[in-house]
């Protein structure tokens, strides 16, 4: 096996010595030569393609960005509750000068969802000078209050509010009056789940609040108006405090039922010129309640609950006075 390798190995050490000795002056430069021709034919299909790409890009400047028919003349902004023209304008930085070429509207839409209020942003060109943009703004469902994490119940500007799908954030100025009317969840802290604006709550209270919210407002939405706070009081009670402050108890549970029996005694306290303080509205027979306008305090009376389905109004009207306590 040696001698076989070390054939091979001394012929390429041969041919090394050859190259040297063949290697004068005169080759030497025509290789040089040669090798500069081929660098020089590489640097012009080089210098080539650079004043292409150029041109290319020169003209490009000169038809659309440096070209008058493409300045900015007009912002196309769908109608919301959080942002209007002039509110784009400042909060974007746009200059009203600038070529529409002259946007990254990928950036533009980065900034506007950083909005909490805004999820969904989308803005386009629309040639030859229009800026588009539309926007979908969250849609609040109540306000959100804890007042040991410095959230205090609050209608008004920053206050946080709720959307449908459980998302909190600051409420814009532009939505206050919109969202005036929205009941207040009142929510106590718990660790662990702390109350964080951009991101999804994740608390107990809440849900059990939005249960009850969700019956209220599939009832009547208009009945929201009426209610000032919803908190849960016990681990198998919530609270409902109106804006005319009857302090009403419900379950957890088994709501509709509940507030067809509230808003039968509202209307009766409100006819008969009374006021209710207190009502417990989880039992489904004996129904204690509190109510103010009598010579003695108001105390809670037991009260049997009527059975009105199918029921003449004078029967009906009969077993609501039995049921308030008004004889």
């Amino acid at each position: 096996m040696r001698k076989r390798t070390s054939k091979p190995r001394r012929y390429r050490h041969h041919i090394k010595v050859l190259k040297s000795e063949v290697m004068t002056p005169r080759i030497a430069w025509f290789s040089f030569l040669s090798v500069l021709k081929t660098l020089s034919k590489v640097a012009i299909v080089l210098a080539l393609l650079l004043g292409v790409a150029y041109g290319i890009r020169q003209a490009i400047e000169y038809s659309f960005h440096r070209n008058p028919d493409f300045r900015l003349q007009a912002i196309d902004l769908n109608e919301n509750d959080v942002l209007d023209e002039a509110g784009v304008v400042e909060y974007l930085n746009i200059d009203l000068s600038a070529n529409i070429f002259d946007f990254d509207v990928e950036h533009l839409e980065e900034q506007l969802l950083l909005i909490p209020a805004i999820s969904v942003a989308e803005v386009k060109r629309d040639l030859p000078g229009t800026l588009e943009i539309r926007i979908k703004t969250r849609q609040p469902a109540a306000w959100i209050a804890c007042p040991d994490e410095g959230f205090p119940a609050k209608r008004r500007r920053e206050a946080l509010l709720v959307d449908q799908e459980g998302f909190p954030y600051p409420c814009p100025p532009s939505q206050v009056d919109v969202c005036k009317d929205l009941p207040i969840l009142l929510l106590t802290s718990i660790t662990g789940k702390n109350i964080t604006p951009g991101k999804t709550l994740d608390h107990p209270q809440y849900k059990h609040c939005l249960h009850l919210l969700k019956a209220i407002s599939k009832r009547n939405p208009a009945d929201l108006a009426m209610i000032e706070t919803i908190s849960q009081e016990t681990e198998w009670s919530l609270k409902v405090v109106t804006r005319s402050q009857t302090s009403a108890t419900f379950g957890l549970g088994n709501h509709e039922r509940q507030l067809d029996y509230l808003d039968q005694a509202l209307n009766h306290a409100q006819k008969k010129g009374y006021h209710i303080e207190t009502i417990n509205l989880i039992p489904k027979r004996n129904i204690p309640i509190t109510v103010s306008g009598d010579a003695e305090p108001p105390r809670a009376i037991p009260v049997p609950e009527p059975d009105t389905v199918n029921l003449p109004e004078s029967r009906r009207e009969q077993d609501l006075r039995t049921l308030l306590n008004r004889n």
